[in-house]
């Protein structure tokens, strides 16, 4: 009995480590001492683990549970150049060596594609997702742009549920831990007779927050989750396989879509030269937050209210005239933060899938999978995080320095919330013919449908906006009046008001034919050839986006074959942009060939190379604000990206099966990778080009029986090959003829440094300055800059020069006098920048050591993962740098399987190590403060579990 527990832990280690996918059927080594080989589906058919020419890790669900990989975050720990964290607007950044997601926007897609029991997801809920009655999940690393096809550069991800069996059983399982964690999870299997079975399943986890918010003095970032499953499964002979299947999933709690905002402070020039900064001025010449490293030991920094959007205009109200944050710090623990509100969000998912195997003959096999999920969510949240201690000034208007805002509540002190709710539908259809002859050839061919839509708002509210639009419409004698959007649906009494809505609809469909072929033209060697053909055809229809506007109250007829926008409200709402139509096609595949021979010095060794083509399509930015400067040259379009990768590798099986020892090395020339910068309010996607090295080692040894040792190892070398690119955080690239200075929207622009000061020096009456009517005295007048608004002043020193948004070539002459006309900026150099969120290495080690106590199997566990640093941001700062970090696990669990009952006692990330994991740079109109994302902090618990 000894042997066959401990049998059953060393498949799962397997499993956890090395495996493609661990099916409950495994091949049984000959020799006792042997690690059992598991049974894998990694090409869409059945092979062994070591028998599989693919770089692929796998877990099956017992594995998953003792290694304590909850969900899919957790996977980076056992996959070599893996990594993964959470990103704004509730998203996630899976990525492998080196490709993931460092797109914004809805139209563009994840590096990695999600599938569950093989359907593809474009919007998954990765981010939220907890794993429960899961039969094997599939971690593919390489572009499979063959059988997986699109949005698959950077590889695979396919989660695996457990289908209904043959015979009655299930399992329950109850866990509680710290932060008062609970999690329940079940599955009870039925048959219904000899053809037709059911399976339930559900999942339940509610724990505390992991955040405090210090401003209410209540626990945020806590979970209330719930998802159920519901599947059927037909099999009258052994012909028709037919499985049905409903998931659901429910989420609303304190959830924050992002952690703590980071910030150097930037209080604005004193002096521009000789000409000294005074009042506002300093604040219409901030961009909020400087460069540099954020990361302090004692206290975080705070953005510069003045150079944000809500803070703007406070100066021309009377209710502020500097910066509200000014000598403030924040709590240096990532999770203590300051919030007006604790954030709100929710999540409501459906999926259905029909999958239907029908054998056509002994040898061909057709399966026909069907998929339709509905999403929809939201969240609502404090923008800055951090309340004010400076209050509004009283005035006339304001009493008490209070503004009533119907949005954001009554207050005197700076609120400015934002709210982005989301609502997507997704329909799959595949077919797919497969041979398995046992023959010199076989075949796997299909096509794919996909399609799908969202529908997305993002908006923005502020009681400084409010206190701006009421004094405007009190001085243009409308008193009481909002001349702005109304939201009926937020909140739910439909008083709500806003002032930035940036609204779209996207649509995509997706066609593609795929096959592979398989020949084996000698004993031990096999070539594979595999090709993908797919069309991708996009639309979106956006909405004009101009802040403090007026909306359409009547919206305006759509043009002939133009789609009604089914954003507006009633026909009230911002006008449609014009829609926005793109084409993609691509071919993609893989040549493979693999060669098992036989050596004396192994037990079994395969060696294979590969070369590999993989795609994903192009998209469209986010519509700018329209008096963004800028706003016209922004594309509307970005173009797909194209990976062409090279790997070697080799599986071998060694020391009478006791050890197990993968090697892979790769090289990937990536062309067109999409990225994103937030630029002036919209989303602005670029493609640029990079080379991708790297090594990985995936090994299991068992030295003496019981013992047992894993390893995992990954280096990465990422290279950018030429490119240039905007960085907001960093406009002037160091040139000091340049500064910053604020436009209408809150947007930044570059000018003249020279003519800057001579502006200011106008403004402000300084002796020996001219006087220029709607300048002089003006206390709005630095506003108008970036427009353009005094190019034609034409003076220089006291005298002027032109102050325009050109966006043409910086003259670095020597010239003391040159005239300098940047406009967005100075484009920054990224040739030799690495990627983001590719570690140069990862190392995962553990071990593992079981024993019999009275019928009781005890087996002790522990790993350890460490990964190197990174960068958040393709211009690689120092602002930019994130540290390595380091987790800690251990498990215990103790099992009797006569009684079929185990007891785990567990503890993650025991260090309680709180690394940046990522990091999101904001717009220039929210201050350029910096979102930060981290790791769940230390959890313990132990967790029973009855099957039966």
């Amino acid at each position: 009995m000894q042997r066959s527990l401990m049998a059953g832990a060393s498949a799962a280690l397997v499993g956890m480590v090395l495996g493609p996918t661990a099916q409950a059927r495994e091949i049984k080594a000959t020799d006792a001492s042997a690690i059992e080989e598991l049974v894998v589906t990694a090409e869409r058919r059945e092979a062994t683990l070591q028998q599989v020419p693919l770089a692929v890790s796998a877990f099956s669900g017992e594995a998953l549970r003792a290694g304590r990989l909850d969900g899919p975050r957790d996977l980076l720990q056992a996959v070599p150049n893996v990594n993964y964290s959470r990103s704004n607007f509730g998203g996630y950044n899976l990525s492998i060596r080196g490709i993931g997601s460092k797109f914004i926007g809805l139209s563009g897609e994840y590096g990695v594609s999600i599938h569950e029991n093989a359907t593809p997801f474009t919007f998954s809920r990765l981010a939220d997702a907890e794993f429960f009655d899961v039969e094997r999940v599939e971690l593919l690393r390489g572009p499979q742009g063959a059988l997986y096809g699109r949005n698959a550069t950077g590889g695979a991800l396919n989660v695996i549920t457990a289908r209904p069996a043959d015979t009655f059983g299930g399992q329950a399982s109850a866990e509680y831990g710290n932060y008062n964690s609970v999690r329940l999870q079940g599955a009870l299997n039925i048959p219904l007779n000899e053809m037709m079975a059911v399976r339930f399943a559900g999942f339940v986890l509610k724990r505390d927050g992991f955040t405090t918010n210090t401003a209410t003095g209540r626990h945020v970032d806590d979970r209330d989750i719930g998802a159920s499953r519901l599947s059927f499964r037909l099999h009258p002979n052994e012909t028709l396989d037919l499985n049905v299947m409903w998931e659901r999933f429910d989420e609303k709690d304190s959830r924050s879509r992002v952690g703590k905002p980071l910030c150097i402070k930037d209080p604005g020039p004193s002096a521009l030269g000789a000409v000294p900064v005074l009042g506002a001025n300093r604040g219409f010449l901030s961009q909020g937050c400087l460069p540099g490293s954020r990361r302090q030991d004692a206290a975080y920094g705070t953005v510069n209210s003045a150079a944000t959007l809500g803070g703007l205009y406070l100066p021309l109200t009377g209710l502020a005239q500097g910066d509200l944050f000014a000598g403030q710090m924040q709590d240096a623990h990532l999770r203590r933060i300051e919030s007006a509100l604790d954030p709100v969000y929710a999540v409501h998912t459906n999926f259905y899938q029909i999958d239907a195997k029908l054998r056509v003959s002994p040898k061909l096999t057709l399966e026909s999978l069907t998929g339709f999920s509905y999403d929809r969510s939201s969240s609502y949240q404090d923008y800055l995080r951090v309340v004010p201690d400076i209050a509004y000034s009283a005035s006339a208007l304001f009493p008490g320095g209070f503004v009533n805002d119907p949005q954001v509540g009554r207050s005197n002190t700076l609120r400015s919330f934002d709210y982005y709710p989301t609502q997507s539908k997704e329909f799959t259809q595949e077919v797919r013919l497969s041979s398995v002859t046992g023959g010199a050839w076989d075949f796997n061919a299909g096509a794919l449908h996909r399609e799908y839509s969202v529908l997305s708002h993002y908006y923005v509210f502020s009681n400084g906006l409010t206190a701006f639009s009421q004094l405007r419409d009190i001085l243009a004698g409308f008193p009481n009046t909002y001349p702005i959007y109304i939201d009926p649906g937020f909140p739910a009494d439909g008083s709500g008001h806003n002032y930035y809505d940036n609204q779209s609809v996207n649509r995509a469909r997706s066609n593609s034919i795929f096959g592979e072929i398989y020949w084996r033209p000698a004993s031990g060697l096999k070539l594979t050839l595999g090709l993908r053909t797919t069309r991708d055809h996009k639309e979106s229809e956006p909405s004009a986006v101009t802040l403090l506007a007026p909306p359409t109250l009547v919206a305006t007829p759509p043009a002939s074959g133009q789609r009604p926008n089914p954003a507006f409200n009633g026909g009230i709402g911002h006008p449609p942009a014009p829609r926005l139509v793109r084409n993609d096609q691509s071919t993609t595949g893989r040549l493979n060939l693999d060669w098992t021979p036989k050596l004396s010095f192994t037990d079994r060794t395969m060696v294979y190379a590969s070369y590999s083509r993989g795609y994903k399509a192009g998209g469209f930015n986010t519509p700018c604000d329209l008096q963004s400067p800028g706003c016209g040259s922004v594309p509307t379009t970005f173009a797909p990206e194209f990976v062409d990768a090279y790997e070697i590798g080799t599986k071998n099986v060694l020391a009478g099966g006791r050890l197990l020892l993968n090697l892979t090395a790769f090289h990937y020339d990536y062309r067109g990778y999409q990225v994103s910068s937030t630029i002036n309010k919209s989303s602005v996607n670029q493609n640029i080009d990079a080379r991708i090295d790297g090594l990985e080692l995936e090994s299991v040894w068992e030295p003496v029986q019981r013992l047992r040792f894993n390893l995992s190892a990954g280096w990465l070398k990422t290279r950018i090959r030429g490119g240039t690119v905007l960085d907001t955080f960093d406009r002037a690239q160091g040139d000091p003829r340049l500064a910053i200075v604020k436009a209408q929207d809150g947007a930044n622009c570059l000018v003249n440094r020279a003519a800057l000061a001579s502006l200011v020096a106008i403004q402000q009456r300084l002796p020996g300055a001219p006087t220029v009517a709607g300048i002089t005295g003006n206390p709005s007048a630095l506003l108008g800059a970036c427009s353009g608004l005094y190019s034609s002043l034409g003076l220089y020193d006291y005298a002027g020069m032109n102050v325009t948004t050109a966006p043409i070539a910086v003259d670095r002459s020597p010239a003391p006098n040159a005239i300098v006309n940047v406009g967005q900026g100075v484009l920054a150099n990224l040739d030799g920048n690495r990627l983001p969120n590719a570690p140069d290495w990862t190392l995962a080690v553990g071990a593992q050591y079981g024993w019999e106590v009275e019928g009781w199997l005890a087996t002790l566990r522990g790993d350890y993962y460490r990964q190197g640093g990174s960068y958040a941001r393709i211009f690689n700062t120092g602002g930019d740098k994130l540290r390595g970090y380091q987790i800690v696990n251990a498990t215990l669990t103790i099992a009797s399987p006569g009684r079929r009952l185990d007891v785990q006692l567990f503890v993650k990330n025991l260090t309680n190590s709180q690394p940046m994991t990522d990091a999101y740079l904001t717009d220039d109109s929210s201050g350029l403060f910096t979102n930060t994302f981290t790791l769940e902090p230390r959890t313990y618990g132990v967790a029973v579990t009855q099957r039966f």
